[in-house]
């Protein structure tokens, strides 16, 4: 048990940037895709989107699945498979972040596509796009122990003009010595944050 305990601890350590690999550090949402900075998009803006609508994911999304990948690499090779403890890696695999967030993506747009970059899309035809950012701050074990994600869906116009940014944002502050830090559980707080803003926001 108390080997166990300390491999998950590893994990989590990890996660946080104390072991292993560190985790990338955020940039700017438009970095790579256009440029210009993303901090002057208006907030809650009401949007009219054309058809047919793309996705984009930012480079942060990226480095956040790619970031998890590489770090339950670094520890497999580390920890043995019997120690692993599987709640806490099901509970910070990244493919639980794209399945949400494409869900949310597709209650509103059934046909959504996702695109590499804007190019693609003006390629494509499509009348509007939705760039998807994501900013992690993992628990620190000897500090502030909150785990805390921002998600921002930034829309585009058939022009590819930034229209309007819609935000969510939720944390889980995880108690000394436990083992689970409720990933998917704020991962689906800030989409339902998102999800509701579109219902009213965006048509």
């Amino acid at each position: 048990m108390i080997s166990k305990m300390m491999a998950t601890t590893a994990l989590m350590l990890l996660a946080a940037g104390c072991a292993g690999p560190p985790p990338p550090k955020p940039v700017d949402a438009f970095q790579g895709l256009l440029n210009m900075n993303s901090a002057g998009v208006p907030v809650d803006a009401p949007v009219t989107m054309g058809q047919p609508v793309a996705f984009i994911t930012s480079d942060n999304v990226e480095n956040y699945i790619g970031g998890i990948k590489d770090a339950g690499e670094y520890w497999s090779k580390r920890i043995p498979t019997a120690l692993t403890n599987t709640v806490v890696l099901a509970d910070v695999d990244p493919t639980y972040f794209s399945a949400q967030m494409l869900a949310v993506l597709r209650r509103h747009y059934p046909n959504i596509e996702r695109v590499h970059d804007f190019r693609e899309a003006v390629q494509r035809g499509m009348r509007g796009v939705i760039l998807v950012d994501l900013k992690m701050k993992w628990m620190e074990p000897y500090g502030d122990r909150t785990n805390r994600m921002h998600i921002d869906f930034y829309f585009f116009d058939a022009g590819m003009n930034p229209v309007s940014k819609l935000s969510g944002e939720a944390e889980y502050k995880v108690p000394f010595a436990a083992m689970e830090g409720h990933v998917q559980k704020i991962t689906d707080e800030a989409l339902q944050q998102i999800d509701a803003k579109m219902t009213t926001l965006v048509h």
